[in-house]
Order: structure tokens, then C-alpha cells, then sequence
């Protein structure tokens, strides 16, 4: 009878061995999806897991979801701030751009007209320096006219205070 008992207690301690070595492996197998269930928390060191860590990260994430659930209209009404000043970030951005386009437009306007009047301040300038030396040519010409004449009138006073002039006066 004691042989009968031992060996019932024999079998049942290697059947619970065995079934308590595959719970393991299913334990390590599904960890992940198992390891913030309260009744498979305590087993962490079986799988290989620090207990405290794993209590913490499982504590971590049930406040992180139940955080989650309770922050949802906070961060509704926050995604629609963020979403209010991203356009009106978009919008000064826009007109930004529109006061660059303007400014580059009368920039260029002026230029254009600047670069007209340089032009036209340019050809001025041609045209004067054209009429200065077209000055300076009837004045030469008119000097030199002058000078003929006085030369003219000289001669002609020479001549007659000269020998032809005093034989004009003889007779």
C-alpha cells in the first residue's frame, strides 16, 4: 500500500512537472499578450523578467490608457488649436509671400523706369557733348572769319598807308 502511494505521489509530481513545464512555455510563448494579467504577473520571474519592472511597466501602461481615455477631448481641443494656428501660420506665410511679390514688382517697375531715365540721361548727355562740339566748331568758324576780316582790314589799311595807298592819294 505504501508503494501504491508512493508511487501515485511519483506520478503525480512528474504529471504536474510536466504540466507545469508546458504552462511555462506557453507563459514564455505568450508573454507579451499575458504579462499584465494579474493572475500571470507574479510569474514573471519564470519567464525571465524582472517582477518589479514588469509591475511597473504594466502599471505604466494601464494609467497610460486609462490617461489616454480621460485626456481624448483635451487633445481633441488641442489638435484643433494646433490645427487653427497652422493656418494662420499658412496664411501669414501667403501674405508674406504676396509683400515680397509686391515689393519685387515696384522694385522692378522702379528699376525699369530707372534704368529708362538712366538711358535717357545717357543719350542727353550724348546729345550735349554733340552740341558742345558742334559749338566749339562755329565758334571756331566764326573766329576764324573774324580773323579773316581783321586781316582783311588790315591789309587794307597797310596798303593804303603803304606805297599803293599813297599813289591812289596822288592822284
Amino acid at each position: 500500500m505504501l508503494v501504491f502511494i508512493l508511487t501515485t505521489l511519483t506520478a503525480m509530481i512528474v504529471s504536474l512537472s510536466y504540466l507545469g513545464s508546458a504552462q511555462v512555455k506557453y507563459l514564455k510563448d505568450n508573454w507579451s499578450e499575458l504579462r499584465c494579467n494579474p493572475i500571470y504577473m507574479p510569474m514573471a520571474s519564470y519567464v525571465g523578467v524582472d517582477p518589479f519592472s514588469n509591475f511597473v511597466k504594466c502599471t505604466n501602461k494601464s494609467f497610460g490608457d486609462y490617461a489616454g481615455a480621460a485626456m481624448d477631448p483635451l487633445h481633441g481641443q488641442m489638435s484643433i488649436v494646433g490645427d487653427s494656428l497652422s493656418e494662420i501660420s499658412e496664411t501669414l506665410g501667403d501674405m508674406r509671400g504676396l509683400f515680397s511679390n509686391v515689393r519685387g514688382g515696384f522694385g522692378m517697375v522702379f528699376s525699369m523706369v530707372f534704368g529708362k531715365i538712366a538711358n535717357l540721361m545717357s543719350s542727353m548727355q550724348y546729345l550735349m557733348i554733340r552740341i558742345q562740339t558742334l559749338m566749339g566748331r562755329i565758334v571756331a568758324t566764326f573766329a576764324t572769319l573774324v580773323y579773316t576780316m581783321f586781316t582783311g582790314v588790315e591789309t587794307g589799311q597797310s596798303a593804303w598807308n603803304g606805297p599803293p595807298g599813297k599813289i591812289i592819294r596822288a592822284l
